[in-house]
């Protein structure tokens, strides 16, 4: 057991939160006006915007020579936040077979990558027929950029995936969606995306390139006759002959493989869902019916992750890294825990305390999430 079960539990309850939330895009119209920011790779653009993003909001923005998408990253800008790179680095043991063309992770090595930033979603366009897509720089969907395109320009210039495409004074807008907005881990990346309102904002070329996009989902499945839970992806390939029949394959032969009779809860193409899952679209998980359901996995997952054993390991690793009374109690006020609750003491009791408080209020999530954010390494 270790601390990386316990986050990827809190990962996998927040999936479920967002993807429940995930077709709830707006778009705000009081941005402010201000010049142009150039940007040639979406690397640059995202750590430009997680180091500062007061500073970009409003602004217009160039991109140079990108290519389009129709996915867009489960969590835009995770991949490139320094957790991530840290938590999606793998190990031999995460490995279940490899050859000279494929490496198969297996559900915990899965789990990494996409707790890392991998993972996509395709979105329907709204009522007002807005489209939300990506652009990247590098032909990998996971690390792209949201944009939002309206309906007159995506019509008249047939915007599709695989354009390449230049974008010129486009505002970066905050989106109105509750994307996990309690998990520290995320709360540090900008929820935005680019409006292309008019056609003069893209200019699209001929050429028509591939791109990468990662489909994913979150797998219950048996393993020594307990129920676990993990996310599973898969590379897709935009130019591949019959990628959706490919992807299929893939998801029904991994939740078979090993005997894991594993179940997909979600489907990560909203518009035409291409493997069987338990929930076919976020609407489906808002309905008043299956909010019991939701309330009853959430717990599943908790009982799973959260259990005696998990607890244990949080409370011996947690004064490891936060030694004294002070770094203990600015943990518990980033958490919005108030320090006045502690009985004095030292730092492993004052520890001990936290996680008590935190069990009570029903907020070891957050605690192990704002752990994560600042010592990633240990959740690995």
């Amino acid at each position: 057991m270790s601390l990386h079960n316990l986050y990827k539990g809190v990962k996998i309850i927040e999936t479920l939160f967002n993807y429940s939330l995930s077709e709830n895009y707006k778009i705000d119209e009081n941005s402010r006006n201000s010049r142009e920011r150039y940007f040639y790779s979406e690397e640059s653009f995202w750590k430009n915007i997680i180091d500062n993003p007061e500073k970009y909001w409003g602004k217009e923005i160039d991109l140079s020579n990108f290519v389009v998408s129709d996915w867009v990253a489960r969590v835009p800008g995770l991949f490139w936040t320094e957790s991530s790179q840290v938590i999606r680095a793998h190990k031999e043991s995460d490995i279940s077979f490899q050859s000279r063309e494929w490496t198969i992770f297996n559900p915990p090595g899965k789990s990494k990558k996409v707790l890392g930033g991998i993972g996509t979603l395709l979105l329907p366009k709204t009522e007002e027929g807005k489209v939300l897509m990506s652009v990247t720089s590098s032909s990998n969907a996971s690390a792209g950029i949201p944009i939002l395109i309206f309906p007159e320009v995506y019509d008249k210039l047939k915007i599709k995936q695989g354009n390449s495409i230049s974008i010129r004074r486009a505002k970066w807008q905050p989106m109105d969606i509750q994307w996990a907005q309690q998990f520290d881990s995320t709360k540090g990346i900008p929820r935005g995306y680019l409006i292309i309102d008019s056609p003069k904002k893209i200019e699209i070329y001929n050429d028509d390139y591939p791109v990468a996009y990662h489909p994913f989902s979150i797998m219950e499945y048996e393993h020594k006759d307990t129920i676990l839970y993990d996310f599973v992806y898969v590379t897709a390939d935009s130019k591949v002959k019959n990628v959706d029949f490919q992807i299929e394959k893939f998801f029904e032969d991994y939740r078979k493989k090993e005997g894991r009779n594993g179940e997909y809860l979600l489907n990560p193409n909203i518009v035409k869902p291409i493997f069987e899952s338990r929930y076919k679209s976020p609407g489906e998980l808002q309905k008043s019916t299956e909010r019991a359901n939701l309330n009853l996995l959430y717990e599943r997952i908790k009982g799973t992750h959260f259990n005696d054993v998990a607890i244990d390991v949080l409370i011996n690793e947690l004064p490891k890294f936060y030694q004294s009374t002070n770094s203990v109690n600015t943990l518990a006020r980033l958490i919005g825990v108030n320090p006045a609750l502690f009985i004095e003491g030292s730092a492993v009791s004052l520890s001990a305390q936290l996680i008590s408080l935190c069990i009570k209020k029903d907020m070891v999530e957050v605690l192990i999430d704002r752990m994560a954010y600042d010592y990633p390494q240990i959740f690995k």
